[in-house]
């Protein structure tokens, strides 16, 4: 289920069609405990998942200044779009985010020989989920808090 979602997440954007994104995906309990225990997000189902994915983005590719953080923002989409994938493959998903310091970065990507030219973009875990469970209230702000309309007569054009 997870090498057909990576599959269909290669159809998201991406700049300039750059082949940059990849993921690595750790089945053995031993590797997801340590995956997991750089990442504070996941107490209590942590050790339910039944993989953790690691997202990246090779940088070799954006040589720009203007293209500095195109790294994040293209495997952010793949990241995305993963996790539809996996959610169209009925498994559940939760996106845990990766802002670790350095020094667990390089242990990480030792650990796992993610190379330098690589950043860490998140870890994502996957699994089947029971019928019945419960979750954190997490609500979304009403959409005119998000959206705001740009209409001419207030652009000083």
């Amino acid at each position: 289920m997870v090498k057909t979602a990576v599959r269909q997440s290669l159809k998201a954007p991406r700049s300039c069609n750059r082949e940059t994104r990849r993921v690595y995906a750790a089945y053995d309990q031993k590797l997801k405990n340590y995956l997991l225990s750089y990442q504070n997000g996941n107490r209590g189902f942590g050790h339910k998942l039944g993989v953790v994915l690691l997202v990246t983005v090779d940088l070799r590719q954006f040589d720009l200044i203007g293209e500095r953080n195109q790294g994040w923002i293209d495997g952010g989409l793949f990241a995305m779009s993963l996790v539809y994938a996996l959610h169209a493959a009925s498994l559940g998903t939760c996106m845990l985010n990766w802002s670790e310091d350095c020094k667990s970065d390089k242990r990480i990507r030792g650990a796992f020989k993610i190379p330098d030219h690589e950043i860490i973009i998140t870890m994502i875990g996957a699994g089947h989920v029971p019928h019945k469970f419960e979750v954190t209230a997490s609500p979304a702000p009403n959409v005119e808090e998000v959206l705001s309309i740009i209409e001419t007569q207030t652009l000083d054009l």
